[in-house]
């Protein structure tokens, strides 16, 4: 998983697998002799797994068995399963979540399938391993010269030691599977590259059903750099180290465009046209006299109405059409943005912060350009892969996906 793909830290939640077509749970089946005679006529099957989200999902497997032994392997991302089953007395459906390499949470359900009903059925899982994950931004340029980092788990019967990854401006680090139900000390180190400590934290972890993967969260603001532990609903701690705060004007190389949808579906009441904008730097950024436009004259701009973006934020500024949300409109006007070619820029105080050209094809002059349209013409934007930023003015960094305002997927 790129360390920019966006995870929400949430409760236990319900993915809904919405039987509806006679696809029959899966690709692979053969069949199997049952107490009950198959019928002609199917049973429509919607199945609910409901599971604790994590970080590092793999995969989730379905198998049933019944009048047909199925295997199914679901997209986490795309959760609905559809599938009419032929009615027995006994049908088992055994679900299983795989993250982190190896398999973490199990479920099981049986039911009777009769003829032509509808059933609506709920797999509740439950972990059965757990792994520890830590995502820590370092700024475009890494201006705090983490270069590497250790993090260290000791149940009391064996250590455990796992070094640091860096992909981008973010750094990763993240365990094996561990036993649940175990309370392990936990020490964490992150060193420039003189292997000098640039900050170290230990403290005591429990993993359990209920909390499989600690939520540990590393916020680099420059202020105040803290990690939080939130075990549980009821259980929380935090640890702060202060550094020289800094709220600033923005400069070159602090923010990127990036995501930019200029060919939104015109009869499609969800889309609408937007720019993303990315504050890579540690500093809270001010904006005051800065503007967004299609040309780099700014008096033919548009007004930033946001006062300031904190680090490691994403900020979407959206047209002025009914369709926007309201929280996405933060400029004082919006020009609209050409469907097939058009240049973004962002700038302050006249000075060009980042810009963008994007282009269904190659202009005479072989210019580089970012992707405009996709092969269904509208409904696609420009993403760019984050890991590159700073090869943003490649056309190989940036790709055609569905638009995600907000969140920094690389068309996943």
């Amino acid at each position: 998983m790129s360390p920019y793909r966006k995870t929400h830290w949430l409760p236990a939640a319900a993915l809904s697998l919405c039987a509806l077509t006679a696809i029959h749970c899966g690709g692979e089946s053969s069949n199997e002799p049952g107490n009950s005679e198959i019928s002609g006529d199917l049973s429509n099957v919607s199945l609910q797994i409901s599971y604790r989200i994590t970080p590092l999902i793999d995969s989730l497997v379905v198998d049933c068995h019944g009048a047909d032994t199925l295997h199914y392997v679901a997209d986490p991302a795309s959760p609905y399963l559809e599938m009419d089953l032929f009615p027995h007395e006994h049908w088992t459906f055994k679900a299983k979540l795989y993250a982190n390499g190896e398999l973490m949470q199990t479920g099981e359900l049986s039911a009777a399938l009769k003829a032509g009903e509808t059933a609506d059925l709920q797999i509740q899982m439950h972990a059965i391993k757990g792994f520890v994950y830590i995502e820590i931004p370092l700024g475009f340029g890494n201006p705090t010269g983490i270069a590497s980092g250790e993090l260290s788990l000791d149940d009391g019967k064996k250590k455990f030691t796992y070094p640091m990854e860096i992909a981008g401006s973010t750094a990763v680090l993240k365990s094996g599977m561990l036993p649940l139900n175990s309370d392990y000390a936990l020490d964490l180190k992150l060193l420039d590259s003189s292997g000098a400590a640039i900050y170290q934290a230990s403290d005591s972890i429990h993993l359990d059903e209920a909390s499989p993967v600690p939520e540990l969260k590393i916020h680099s603001l420059r202020a105040k750099l803290s990690i939080g532990f939130a075990l549980g609903k009821e259980v929380g701690m935090e640890f702060t180290l202060a550094l020289p705060a800094n709220r600033r004007t923005p400069k070159y190389g602090d923010v990127v465009i990036s995501e930019v949808f200029a060919a939104p579906i015109a009869n499609d009441s969800c889309q609408y046209e937007f720019i993303e904008v990315y504050n890579g730097s540690l500093d809270t950024l001010d904006l005051k006299n800065c503007t967004l436009g299609t040309t780099s004259i700014a008096s033919k701009a548009w007004g930033i109405t946001l006062p300031q973006i904190l680090p490691g934020e994403i900020v979407v500024f959206g047209d002025s059409s009914f369709k926007t949300p309201e929280k996405y409109r933060l400029t004082e006007k919006w020009g609209s943005l050409g469907n097939s070619k058009g240049s973004v820029v962002i700038q302050c105080n006249g000075s060009i912060l980042d810009s963008l050209y994007y282009s269904s094809d190659a202009d005479s002059l072989g210019n580089t350009f970012v992707p405009a349209l996709g092969s269904s013409k509208y409904g696609s934007s420009a993403q760019l892969n984050m890991e590159q930023w700073e090869n943003r003015n490649n056309s190989d960094s940036w790709c055609l996906g569905t638009p995600n305002p907000g969140a920094l997927d690389f068309c996943e």
